[in-house]
């Protein structure tokens, strides 16, 4: 074989991740195996041959149907994957293998695990760091199945300087990465991005975020670049939202004179047709303005002085109430003195006595005379009237008795016609201020509907102004000066992240120069392929055209990302690949044996002392080149003729043995 790999040293001994063995599990109590696969580091074919009898069917005649893309996605089990694809084939293979499972013996880093996982829903997934598959069946060591898939975790993702996505901040995790490594058959290796068809991987940017998840495993984005690569995004974010906002910055003020104008169209009920500014001949929107401004003016100076005779009506009243309530206190005073003569309670007398000469030292004029207390009339008598004294014997109280009782009735009646009065002039006051109150938010009202008209037509004719000239909105011209900082800072951005990445022109070369060795190899001279880090779409681009060759990037990219793993301590690749059926997804003969042979090469010059640093698992119907169809290439046989040669031994039903279907 050649040696075109002879300048590049490898940089580990195995690959970080490989799988030694895998075990079709027909039974756990007694074990019994359908199939033990055993592989091994470097490459791994999985051959599915045509029938050899000529009179065999056209399905059964073709290697199709016995079991390649069923290995896969037991490969994809083992390893931690409960896609959808997966749970199907589960539930075909516990129809016609109830008890069984797969099992399978697992490299992780140093580690050695043994995995066993079940065909059905209900099983228990079992792995333990041991050697002994039966050891881990029948109980003999715990189960960390838990423990097993933290390790390929902290492994894989817990390696990478970005661990979550920049701009979404999804988390990345093992499964991601696990699409990569191993390819499905239904995507017709299309893409170097396509990992997956139907199934979803869950990234939130099916475009973005693969390509972001590349460059960290390749070991091309640190956690400076990470941090610029964020920061660049939350930056186009903010533009991308700026640039939105100003288209509806732009239409707001046609939306908002067309809003402006209909609302003062139904205030002051103008029809449609009316315009707006006034003319020479009927009505307008401005006319009716102005006419209902002047009507609101006028109605609130007849409210005005309403309001002023209101309040003098009331000013009036509460005086009146104030004298009303002093003659109540006056009678029932003389009442009180009244009947503390006639039951000789002389400190009550005494008491009462002095609010009597509080009440009647009255300063100020008297509103019955409109004169001075001091000269009033009224006063005068109630102060000369027969003052009622203490009595000096209690014969003198006998004597005196029937005048004090006739003195009391009199008292008392004038007190309760003094409170009946004092009660009515209250309630004829809150009546007043009712009235006033009316008055003044009647006026307030119109003040304050008259202002907002005013101010709307005053707006209406501003937005008319501005429509007219063409001016903007001072929201649109801040929005305009935000986009272009906001433009000029993510430049800035992008300015440093480009001067970041020419900062990694070593990890970058390495990659170009791998690129350019295994494409040398593969289409027979140089300076057909080339490595595009960065793109979203062909990071590994081959010069020409067809769907071969389209079919060849991908097959180029994955083997430089796995033979680089294997030479490159920054690369955080497992080192561990699986294509399904390649050859079908229309790459030629030629392309598909130099495929071969190169991956051969590449295990037999970087590999030492019978172990290679990578491992390559490869399906197919086509017969792979003559010197590679043989052991220790082809590790498995497949054919469609015989049920022993079937992947599970046997055609798998989905109903389960012994059960009737109606």
């Amino acid at each position: 074989m050649s040696t075109w790999l002879k300048a590049i040293r490898p940089v580990r001994k195995q690959p970080r991740l490989w799988v030694e063995t895998i075990w079709l599990v027909e039974s756990r109590e007694p074990l019994v195996v359908t199939r033990t696969v055993d592989l091994h580091t470097g490459l791994n074919i999985v051959w599915a041959k045509e029938s050899a009898s000529n009179d065999a069917p056209g399905l059964a005649s073709a290697g199709h149907g016995v079991g390649k893309t069923s290995l896969c996605l037991m490969l994809r089990y083992v390893l931690g994957d409960d896609a959808p694809a997966i749970a199907t084939l589960r539930s075909k293979a516990a129809g016609s293998i109830p008890k069984g499972g797969v099992a399978a013996k697992v490299h992780v880093d140093d580690a050695v695990w043994l995995v066993f996982r079940p065909y059905g829903l209900y099983g228990h997934s079992l792995a333990a760091c041991c050697e002994v598959l039966d050891q881990l069946l029948d109980g003999t060591v715990p189960n960390d199945f838990d423990g097993y898939i933290r390790t390929l975790e902290r492994f894989s993702i817990g390696r990478l300087a970005v661990r979550s996505m920049p701009g979404t901040n999804q988390p990345l995790e093992w499964r991601h990465l696990l699409a990569w490594c191993i390819r499905e058959q239904r995507t017709r290796f299309d893409g170097f991005y396509h990992w997956r068809e139907g199934e979803g991987l869950g990234f939130k940017r099916s475009r973005r975020d693969p390509p972001l998840l590349v460059g960290a495993v390749l070991g091309l984005v640190d956690q400076e670049l990470d941090q610029l690569l964020r920061s660049i995004e939350a930056k186009q974010k903010q533009v991308e939202q700026c640039k939105e906002r100003i288209p509806e910055l732009e239409r707001a003020p046609g939306f908002a004179l067309a809003h402006a104008e209909r609302q003062l169209r139904l205030r002051v009920r103008a029809e449609e047709d009316e315009s707006v500014f006034a003319t020479t001949a009927g009505e307008s929107v401005e006319s009716r303005v102005q006419a209902a401004l002047q009507a609101a003016e006028q109605d609130e100076s007849l409210w005005e002085r309403d309001v002023a005779q209101a309040e003098d009506l009331l000013a009036e009243e509460q005086l009146q109430l104030k004298q009303l309530t002093q003659a109540r206190q006056v009678a029932e005073v003389q009442a009180g003195r009244a009947k503390a003569l006639m039951e000789v309670n002389r400190d009550d007398f005494e008491r009462l006595t002095k609010v009597l000469e509080r009440l009647e030292s009255l300063a100020g004029r008297c509103d019955h005379g409109d004169v001075e207390f001091s000269e009033c009339q009224y006063v005068r008598q109630r102060k000369s009237a027969v003052h009622i004294s203490w009595f000096q014997d209690a014969r003198q109280a006998k004597a005196g008795a029937p005048l004090l009782v006739g003195r009391y009735h009199t008292w008392k009646v004038e007190h309760e016609r003094a409170e009946k009065a004092v009660l009515d002039q209250e309630q004829l006051i809150a009546q007043k201020r009712a009235e006033l109150r009316r008055l003044r938010v009647r006026v307030a009202t119109s003040e304050s509907a008259r202002a907002f008209l005013k101010q709307s037509w005053n707006e209406l004719q501003v937005k008319h102004t501005q429509r007219a000239q063409g001016a903007d909105t001072a929201e649109l011209v801040e929005a305009r000066k935000q986009l272009q900082e906001l433009e000029s800072a993510l430049d800035s951005l992008r300015a440093v992240e480009v001067s970041r990445r020419s900062r990694q022109s070593t990890r970058v070369d390495a990659i170009k120069s791998l690129t350019a060795t295994v494409s040398t190899r593969l289409l027979g001279a140089a300076g057909h392929a080339r490595f595009l880090p960065g793109h979203e779409v062909r990071p590994f681009e081959v010069a020409r055209g067809g769907e071969a060759y389209q079919v060849l990037e991908v097959l180029l990219g994955d083997m430089v990302c796995l033979l680089d793993s294997a030479v490159s301590d920054t690369s955080n690749h497992p080192g561990f690949l699986v294509h399904d059926c390649p050859r079908e997804a229309d790459m030629s003969g030629h392309l598909y044996r130099a495929f071969f042979l190169a991956a051969a090469e590449a295990a037999e010059q970087l590999g030492e002392s019978g172990t290679v640093p990578f491992q390559f698992i490869v399906t197919t119907t086509s017969a792979p080149p003559e010197e590679l169809a043989r052991a220790p290439y082809v590790v498995l046989e497949l054919a469609p003729d015989k049920d022993e040669a079937l992947l599970f031994g046997r055609q798998l039903s989905t109903e389960l043995p012994g059960v009737d279907v109606a």
